[in-house]
């Protein structure tokens, strides 16, 4: 179980970066579609009949936080983030590790698919 935590939390980690450029860019962009929780399943990688509930939170102002809870067990994870994304990728900090996620939001900005960089996928629904 454990190491499902940490396999999500070293796909989920994002990157951020500063730039020192002359634009007129105030900073990293954020995609207002994502920012809003999103839910989906987990599965410990250690026993695959103990599911989860995954709760990823995306604030306008470019901080959320992942947090996982598991059913059959006593054992959840909370974690804060800081994240920004361009139109194709989130990038971020979690847990003081990099990384970046692709996505795709469809049905409406209310399902948000990650593809992982070793070509994991997971679905999230989002909570209103």
């Amino acid at each position: 179980m454990k190491k499902v935590i940490f396999t999500i939390l070293s796909l989920f980690i994002l990157s951020c970066s500063s730039d020192d450029n002359n634009d007129n860019n105030s900073g990293p962009s954020i995609n207002s579609d994502l920012v809003g929780t999103w839910v989906g399943a987990t599965t410990s990688d250690d026993n695959l009949t103990e599911v989860g509930v995954q709760t990823i939170i995306f604030n306008a102002d470019g901080t959320g936080s992942l947090s996982e809870e598991f059913i059959l067990s006593d054992e959840s994870f909370t974690a804060e983030l800081t994240w920004y994304s361009d139109a194709t990728t989130i990038y971020g900090t979690l847990e003081g590790q990099l990384d970046q996620i692709g996505y795709v939001l469809s049905e409406g900005n209310n399902v948000l698919t990650l593809t992982f960089p070793e070509g994991d996928e997971g679905v999230y629904g989002r909570l209103e």
